[in-house]
Formats: C-alpha cells, structure tokens, sequence
C-alpha cells in the first residue's frame, strides 16, 4: 500500500527494512533524513518485486481456463489437459503458494524441493507437496526429492503442462546423479575442482555431466509434455543454463570439455571408480551430455524469468521518476571488489546534476585479508563513505535482496557525509575497519546498517544512489 507524507514523498506502508524509523531518526539533518527515506524506499521496491508472491501475481493470470503468462505465453487447459507444478529452490516455496492460490484445482499434482525450514515456515498448499531438500550441499533428501519429481512427470502426454518453479539454490536442492555415483563421490569430485583452483564455470560443467536433470536434462524426461518454467534469476547477467544450473534449459557444455578440466588439474587418477569409468567409456556420453539448444525437445520448452535483478532494477527506476528525481540505471551487471565498486559509485553519482538517483545491481566480492566481520554489501558501503566525507548532498545504500550480507545479521548498509565524522567522534578509524575487513563492526556503532532479516528471495545486490543539492 502507498501513502505520502507531509513532504509529499511516496512512502511504502509495512517496511521490509526492519530499523526503517530509527535510520530515519538518527539522521543529522533534514536533507540527510530525506536522502536516507528516498533510498531506503527504493530498495523496498526493489526487494519486493523479487518477492517470490509478487513475482508469481505480476506475472500468472487465468482467465476462462486459459493461462495467461504476462504477454508472453498463454495456452488453454483443455478438459483431458493435466497440470503438474515441479520444481526446486530457496524461493519456491512462496512462489508455490502463490501459484496454486492463482490455479486452484485447475493443478493436478505438483512436488517441488524446498529448505527444509520452508516446510513450517508455509502453510501447506494441497495440491502441490512440499519436500526437504538439501543446501548449499546436495544432501540424501535433495536426491530423494527429485526421484519423486521425476516419478511425477516421467510419462506424460503432450496435452499435459508441467509448470516448473525455479530459483537461486536448485542446483543443490535438485538432483539425481548418473546411476552408481554417490553423493561421496560427488563431494570428493567437487572438492578436488574447487581445491585445485577450477572455476565456477568448471565446476557447473562437471556437476551437469554427473547430474540426470541439470543442463536440460529435466526436460527431455519430461518430454512431451509442455514445459513453461517460471524462474527467479540470482546470476548476474541471467544466463538460463547457470540459474540452477539449467534444468529446463539447453546448455553448450560436453562430456569431452568435462574431461578436457580433469586432464587440465591431473585429477583422472584422484577420482572415484565409477567417476573414472563415466569418462573413459564412450557409452556413458548419453547420460553426461547435456541439452544442446538444437534439441527438438526445446520447441515445447518456454523458460520465462519473472524476478530478476534487471527486473528490480527497473520497477526502482520507474518509483523513483515518481519522485520526481532524474534517474540513471548505472548497471544491472556489476562484479569485482566491493571496495573498488564504493569508489566507482560515488565518482559516478557526483558527476550527475542535482535531484538525481543512481541504480545499480550485481554482486561484488571482497578480498579476506583481515579478521573482521562484514559483507560484500557492508564493505562497498564503508569504502564509499571515505569519498562522501563532509558532503551533505549525497547517501549511498548497498543492500542484499536476500536480507543476507556475509556472515551476520544485517542486509547491507546506508552512508552518506556524516558517516566518517560520527566514526572519528566515537574513537573508529575507518580505514583500519577497512583494512581488517570489518565494516559490520564500523557501521554497526555509527548506526548505519539495514536490517530485514531473511527476505524469501535472492536477485543479487542493489547499490542506489542519490544527490538532493
């Protein structure tokens, strides 16, 4: 629900942000506290339009037995059409809810992998069952829970709809691997990868060679059913085969790229038998290959992203415009060291003209070389507040849309001018907190940190800033 204030700014009723008044009232002028609204309003924007329930409502209608997805897709549910919903991720579970809330009885049967505090955290739906599964690991359950997903949608016919919920944590909540790997053999493989200094693109590559759903997989046993997944996006840039790790989309990766990693780390004598044997036996190309986009199977395939960061990115923009603020997407795709990207974002924002906001998203890291504590979100901000120092006109936010900065209890972090000052008057060298990477610490006593707890959902960080001369 939206109302105004006496300034006349939009406001958003029920704050995602839990410490919204007291950000608000502790603001050192009434320029900060309007610069400080302005942005913490945007980011709700942002974090509500990920939300798993606003993503399925935005976008799923059904109007006289037709399913109509946004302008994109529709089809009919025919008297002889069965609807199945599949699926597995962090997010799925609100987005389950809110579908079988919009299709009712018109679902057949569905079974989707979940956390597992997802199963008492949600009502239970009565159409579509709700299994625990595994993460940041592929645990039994994961493994139990995807051989009944697969037993749901193995033989069905091509007047049936299988709906498949996607989301960032599939790839360890669903899974089933090549028949007589286990999950120690899948462990000790990963290990070896990760320990030898391979890539993510690396691992993923193994790990959809060794998985029957990943990389496409999913969808050729559900062939030939139609197959309409809806996803939740939580990679940079929204590549369809990395989210998850493609269980419904094709992917370019082979079995010979598999082998051609292992034989770059000389790892083919460190592997388990059976892993050995996948790669030394031609036959076992039908079970590790994955989904080429020349599949036919594909031609009853439609993946639609829903949520994204991207699709965040612009409902900000279009609430800020209300504003009446010039705005600037700066990007949607930022990667690299959150100190640097501080920097990179206050440069930016001074050079614009008055009464602008500045949008950004991705997802930095941060290079661990001191014993602190913070987050990629918590650290960008600390390092941005160097370069405001003194100047009134300008408040950056960085904040996670899970509610998850590192390891602590806050989603990210707003600064503007006063931040450093307010440090120096209670003894706090902000460089050393830098240094030691430790802006949770910093920020947490100059009362700087955001916090929304959990949030259901996961697209990635958001980085606004705004000038108000």
């Amino acid at each position: 629900m939206l109302s105004k204030n006496t300034r006349g700014l939009i406001i958003l009723a029920n704050h995602i942000v839990k410490n919204y008044d007291n950000l608000i009232n502790s603001s050192k002028s009434e320029k900060n506290k309007l610069n400080k609204q302005i942005l913490l309003d945007i980011a709700e924007v942002g974090i509500k339009a990920a939300s798993p329930q606003e993503a399925i409502f935005s976008n799923v209608k059904i109007e006289n037995n037709v399913i109509k997805i946004t302008n994109k897709w529709q089809a009919e549910i025919k008297s002889n059409t069965k609807v199945f919903v599949i699926g597995a991720g962090k997010a799925t579970a609100g987005m389950a809810k809110a579908l079988e809330s919009i299709l009712g009885d018109k679902i057949f049967a569905g079974l989707i992998n979940v956390l597992e505090n997802d199963i008492n955290l949600h009502n239970k739906t009565s159409k579509i069952e709700f299994h625990p599964a595994g993460h940041p690991y592929v645990t039994q359950d994961s493994i139990d829970g995807t051989k009944k997903i697969i037993s749901l949608v193995k033989n069905l016919r091509e007047d049936d709809l299988v709906i498949c919920l996607i989301s960032g944590g599939g790839s360890a909540l669903l899974e089933k691997p090549i028949e007589g790997v286990t999950l120690a053999d899948l462990e000790q493989v990963f290990n070896l990868i990760t320990n030898s200094g391979g890539t993510i693109h690396e691992l993923n590559t193994i790990r959809k060679n060794l998985s029957l759903v990943k990389g496409g997989k999913l969808a050729r046993i559900i062939q030939p059913a139609q197959i309409l997944s809806l996803i939740i996006s939580d990679v940079v840039g929204d590549t369809l085969d990395t989210i998850a790790s493609g269980p419904t989309a094709p992917d370019n990766t082979t079995h010979k790229d598999a082998i051609n990693i292992l034989n770059k780390f000389d790892l083919k004598e460190q592997l388990p038998d059976i892993i050995k044997r996948i790669y030394s036996l031609r036959s076992y190309r039908q079970y590790t290959d994955t989904v080429k986009a020349n599949d036919p199977i594909f031609q009853r395939v439609l993946n639609i992203i829903i949520a994204s960061n991207l699709i965040s990115c612009l409902k900000m923009e279009q609430y800020a415009k209300k504003l009446g603020y010039e705005v600037k997407i700066f990007s949607t795709t930022l990667e690299g060291e959150a100190k640097f990207t501080g920097k990179v974002i206050t440069d930016e924002i001074q050079k614009q003209p008055n009464k602008t906001i500045l949008i950004a998203g991705g997802e930095t890291t941060v290079s661990i070389t001191g014993s602190g504590k913070g987050g990629r979100n918590q650290e960008l901000a600390l390092a941005a507040s160097e370069y405001l120092k003194g100047k009134e006109n300008f408040s950056i936010l960085s904040v996670g849309s899970d509610g998850i900065d590192g390891p602590t209890e806050a989603a990210g972090a707003i600064v503007d001018g006063y931040t450093i000052a307010k440090g120096t008057e209670l003894g706090l060298d902000s460089k050393q907190y830098l240094e030691n990477n430790d802006s949770y610490n910093f920020l947490s006593k100059t009362n700087n940190l955001i916090l929304t707890g959990p949030t259901g959902t996961n697209v990635g960080d958001f980085i606004i800033a705004v000038r108000n001369d």
